[in-house]
This record gives C-alpha cells, structure tokens and sequence, in this order.
C-alpha cells in the first residue's frame, strides 16, 4: 500500500485490485505546516463506473469516516470489484482539527461554497480542490453527514437535478435502503446541490451521531454503500436490508421545525414516531419548570431527528426537529 504526495489523480499508478493511499496538498499554516487531503483509491480487477466516497465536509461529522475506513480496508475486495471507488474520509481537515462544523480559519461552512473558487478563501479553495481534483473522475457520489441522536439514519436526495439524474440518484438512494427525503427548501452551495446542477447522481446519508462513532449506524453506512455498488453493477448480488434503520418507502420531503422561544424541551414524541399536522410533540419549560410553549409538527408524517448539538434545551431559533411527510406537503 502506498501512501504518496500527489498534485492529482494522474500521479497514481493504481494496479486491478490493490488499494492505495495519498496525500493531496490543501494549503499551508502560518509556521509552513503543510495541510492535505487523504485519498483512498481502490482499482477494481475490472472496468466500471468511479464511485466518490466522501465525508468530513463538517468537521465533528465523524461517522463516515468510519463507514470509508471498513469499506476500503476491510469491506471490499477489489478483486470482484467492477470500476474504481475513490474515498476522501477527511474532506475538510481543519475544521476536523478544531472539532468544529465550520472551517476555523474563515469561519465558512464549507458546505455553503460549492463550487468553490482556486483564489477565493480557505473553504472556497477546499471545495474547488474537492471539484476539480475529484468530482471531474465521478460517476457517482456518495456523501457521508451525521446528525446529533436522536435520530436515525436517513438519505438526503436533492431535487436541483433534471429528470434523468434524480431517476439514478432516486435509485441510488433506494438501494442504500434507508427512509429518503428531499429538503422542502433550497440552500445555495451545498455539495450535494452543485453535484445535482452539473449532472452528477449523488445521494447523503446521514448517520448517526456527531462527534463519535455509533457501531449500528457503522453498519448502515457499510451496508448501503454495497447495497449501491450492487444497483450500480460494481458488485455482484442484489441490495439487502439495512439494519437498524427505517427503510426506505418512497421519497418523503425533509421540513425543520425551529423554537420560538427558548427554555428546556421535553418530548412528547420520539424519532420514528407517527404525527398528526398541528400536533404538539415536544413542550418548553422555564427555569421555573413551567411550561410556557407547546411545539407542533408543521406537517403530518415521521420524526426523523432531534439534532440538538448541546444539552436538552433551546433558545429562540434553535433547530429542534427533523420530519418526513408526503411529497404533498411541499409549498
């Protein structure tokens, strides 16, 4: 296994069936410390589509990693692979150094400022790293996210694509076999979006837990990237089940629901549960313990996540919850 400083793809010389490591220079610290990209590269024994594994995006978002590390090392044996996976399991090493969702020395989130740009500031040059290096040799994409517990592992599918990519990301999705939603609203820059613009099927799975590893949600992510390697004909066999997780039905549309005012939250409905439109699922308390707002679902379908970062508390504008509803729902 090789583990080389390369400027690009082509500096590889990658034999049917190994898998080998690199380092792609990303830029330089104020004391001339060098900081790089870690590459993944396994060559499948025959020819194939190039399958991006990517994760890190958001610096605590450690879960992929783990996914990308069984995968590559462990998972497959690139002997009975069909193509190529390429594999980023660290895409934004600085906010991983700062154990933080943004880059520290910008402040961006780099999942703000697709495409990027090669003289713009430090996210914006990670991200045209992240394009001109590696989405330029990809057939498809796979983006690892995680969200704070509770919540469960599901697929964000966006809807920026024409009929033809969303079709094959769709399908990707469905093979990864996790509940699918697409966001009811857009959000400019994000990864997933840009990919969908230029015609590059793409889906994110969220995983579990930020910070640390979830062994269960570990094993989701191992077993819905093979599940997609087998739909796209990398490997042989058909899709299985995911375990520990909801499975997929039919694309579903992801609404947030926020606080109006802050306090400590109790809820009165858990991830996986069923709710009406209007429903409260969740109460905030004062200092006091008095209750002094009720929170109601603003569509009727599925709690997927509470992703709150800290303690069990809010404060005006907080993100509290994820939900799943019917295409139907989207205004």
């Amino acid at each position: 296994m090789s583990k080389i400083r390369v400027q690009s793809l082509d500096e590889l010389e990658c034999r049917p069936g190994e898998v080998h490591t690199a380092r792609l220079p990303l830029a330089t610290l104020p004391d001339g410390t060098e900081i790089c990209m870690p590459l993944i590269v396994g060559e499948g024994h025959q020819p194939g589509p190039t399958l991006l594994l990517t994760a890190l995006i958001h610096g605590i978002e450690i879960g992929g990693y783990d996914v990308i590390n069984r995968l590559m090392h462990e998972e497959l044996d690139f002997r009975k692979v069909r193509g190529r996976v390429l594999a980023i399991p660290v895409v934004n090493p600085f906010a991983l150094g700062a154990s933080s969702r943004f880059t520290p020395q910008d402040s961006a989130d780099l999942n703000r400022v697709f495409p990027g740009s090669a003289v713009g500031t430090l996210s914006q040059r990670v991200a045209h790293t992240l394009v001109d290096v590696f989405v330029k040799e990809a057939d498809y994409v796979i983006d690892f996210h995680s969200c704070n517990p509770p919540s469960c592992v599901f697929t964000i599918v966006d809807d920026a694509a024409n009929a033809n990519v969303q079709h094959v990301s769709l399908g990707m999705a469905k093979a990864f076999g996790a509940i699918t939603v697409t966001p009811a609203g857009h959000t400019p820059g994000t990864f997933s979006g840009y990919l969908s613009e230029i015609g590059k099927p793409v889906i994110t799975p969220e995983l579990v837990f930020s910070r640390r590893f979830d062994p269960d949600s570990s094993e989701a992510g191992v077993v819905g990237v093979k599940n997609v390697m087998k739909y796209l004909c990398m490997l042989d066999g058909e899709p299985v089940p995911l375990p520990n997780a909801i499975p997929f039905g039919e694309r579903l549309l992801y609404t947030s629901c926020f606080a109006n005012t802050g306090g400590f939250i109790y809820f009165r409905k858990y991830v996986g549960d069923s709710v009406e439109k209007g429903e409260v699922f969740a109460t905030v308390h004062n200092v006091f313990g008095e209750k002094i707002d009720e929170m109601v679902s603003p569509v009727s379908g599925l709690i997927i996540a509470y992703p709150m970062a800290g303690n069990q508390a809010v404060t005006t504008g907080d993100k509290v919850a994820y939900f799943a509803s019917a295409q139907v729902e989207r205004r």
